[in-house]
């Protein structure tokens, strides 16, 4: 329970961050430096993306709904996020527009309808159903990054002109006010794990979701290219590097792959494996038993 008490903590400086540096503008400062942005970007993409492709693969060995999901929620971001990277100004476009101002924010909502998902108490029915349909759902979110990407980096309408900060600002934060309440229900839910397993992942993954909450709100209200502006870009990193952290520690531990989010898997999928574990043991008795030695000879 400490430990929970010492992120929640943490997990409320970001935001009295934000709050300074907007009412104290001079602290705000300009800094638009687009190849920063660009390898920032990247790097946090690639790492929720290695982070759902090591999830989508343990909840396919595991058959685990709850796992499948999360890991959804990390490619769908790390998708976005890439796009976001790529439409950087002076990468692969000239100019701003509004793929490249807006694609972060619809990334981080469509994570959060997955993220909540994984965290509803799914019966049997619905979980079957969820790793029976894992294919429509991961072509789902292919399709959608690339119809995005076709609209952004193409600069085909309706993306194609840039949006003003006060335009935009409105409609982000009915995305954020979506957002908050998805991400808000399944870090209680995460958060509600941990303390019933002590589940260093599951405490993990619950301040991932708090910090890509806060994430959409900065994109929603901060001023581009000046520190408040980079701060959702280093919260979303912050976000991914944490859960990342302790799936490192759990692999040092206990080495598989299926076995690093143990602290997420579903109770039924901790069952099945119990009772493998158990008949694997009753096995290896049965093999060294002086009946079965017998029998060999």
């Amino acid at each position: 329970m400490r430990r929970a008490a010492v992120t929640a903590g943490l997990l409320a400086v970001p935001l009295a961050g934000l709050f300074l540096l907007l009412g104290i503008p001079d602290l705000d400062v300009v800094w638009e430096h687009q190849p920063s942005h660009f390898w920032l970007v990247l790097v946090s993409a690639l790492l929720s993306f290695l982070l759902g492709f090591l999830m989508a693969e343990a909840a396919a060995r595991r058959a685990d709904a709850r796992v499948l999901l999360v890991s959804l929620a990390f490619l769908v971001s790390s998708g976005f996020l890439a796009l976001h990277a790529l439409a950087t100004p002076g990468v692969l476009l000239t100019g701003k527009n509004a793929g490249f101002q807006i694609a972060s924010a619809i990334g981080l909502l469509i994570a959060a309808g997955f993220a909540a998902a994984s965290a509803l108490p799914l019966g049997d029915a619905w979980a079957q159903a969820v790793l029976r349909e894992r294919r429509l759902l991961l072509a789902s979110v292919a399709v959608s990054l690339a119809v995005w990407a076709v609209l952004a980096l193409g600069t085909l309408p309706p993306l194609k002109e840039a949006i003003t900060p006060e335009a935009a600002r409105d409609p982000l934060l009915v995305l954020w006010g979506l957002g908050v309440l998805l991400y808000g229900y399944a870090a209680y839910r995460y958060a509600h794990l941990y303390v019933k397993r002590l589940a260093p992942v599951a405490l993990a993954v619950s301040s991932a979701w708090v910090l890509l909450a806060e994430a959409l709100l900065v994109v929603a209200i901060s001023r581009n290219w000046h520190v408040s502006w980079w701060e959702w870009h280093l919260l979303m990193l912050l976000a991914f590097a944490l859960v990342a952290r302790n799936v490192w520690d759990e692999w040092k531990r206990e080495g598989s792959s299926a076995e690093i989010f143990a602290d997420l898997y579903e109770e039924r999928t901790l069952g099945r494996r119990e009772e493998l574990s158990v008949l694997f043991a009753d096995l290896q008795g049965f093999r060294h038993s002086p009946s079965a030695r017998r029998r060999t000879r």
